[in-house]
């Protein structure tokens, strides 16, 4: 019983630890949305959806398949100001979204 009780918990700290494939699609669904409504207007976010200003930013798809683009490093330029980006003010929460929604722009394109 006790081998039982143990895999249940190691099961439990592998959850905490890695997140679901579940909850990486919901934060990219999010994260997507959030870049349709708030970087749209400078980056192309996804097909079909031109920026109304031609600033010289990179599309999402390209930054995403730079080989130094990691969802670490995204998080920190996500809430950090930088030249020609606006001043945004993100959660935690919505800054992982964008950055796992860029991530998956990844993967998608290996």
């Amino acid at each position: 019983q006790a081998m039982g009780v143990a895999t249940v918990d190691f099961g439990l700290l592998a959850g905490a630890a890695f997140p679901s494939f579940a909850q990486q699609q919901d934060d990219s669904t999010t994260g997507r949305r959030l870049a349709l409504q708030l970087c749209s207007g400078r980056h192309f976010v996804a097909p079909g959806r031109r920026p109304p200003m031609s600033v010289g930013a990179p599309t999402f798809q390209e930054i995403a398949r730079r080989p130094d683009t990691t969802e670490f490093a995204l998080r920190n330029i996500i809430r950090t100001p930088h030249p020609i980006m606006p001043t945004l003010i993100l959660s935690p929460a919505e800054a992982d979204g964008i950055a796992s929604f860029i991530m998956s722009l990844k993967r998608s394109s290996l």
